[in-house]
């Protein structure tokens, strides 16, 4: 996909962003962020725009690396799983 230019706007800041990924996908991520953004704006008295998105970047990531925890929690299970079918298998042929 060639790169488009889409304009977002972010806590009442119009951005223009390149992409290859898409209008509708960038589109989301920008909402996420304002979301996050008025959230905190609207639970915290920073009255600072740059507090307030380093306040949202700091949850953002947050639910990144709960995200990233959950999935390797997941891929071990899997992983062990798998080995356990392998080892059942194997077994199974040897006979």
């Amino acid at each position: 996909m060639a790169p488009e230019q889409i304009k977002v706007n972010i806590f009442g800041s119009e951005y223009s962003l390149v992409s290859t990924d898409g209008s509708e996908y960038v589109q989301k991520i920008a909402h996420h962020v304002d979301f996050k953004m008025r959230e905190v704006d609207k639970n915290q008295n920073l009255n600072s725009i740059v507090k307030i998105a380093i306040m949202a970047a700091l949850n953002i990531t947050e639910e990144l690396y709960q995200e990233r925890e959950y999935r390797d929690k997941l891929l071990n299970q899997l992983n062990e799983e798998a080995r356990k079918m392998n080892h059942s298998i194997t077994e199974i042929l040897s006979e």
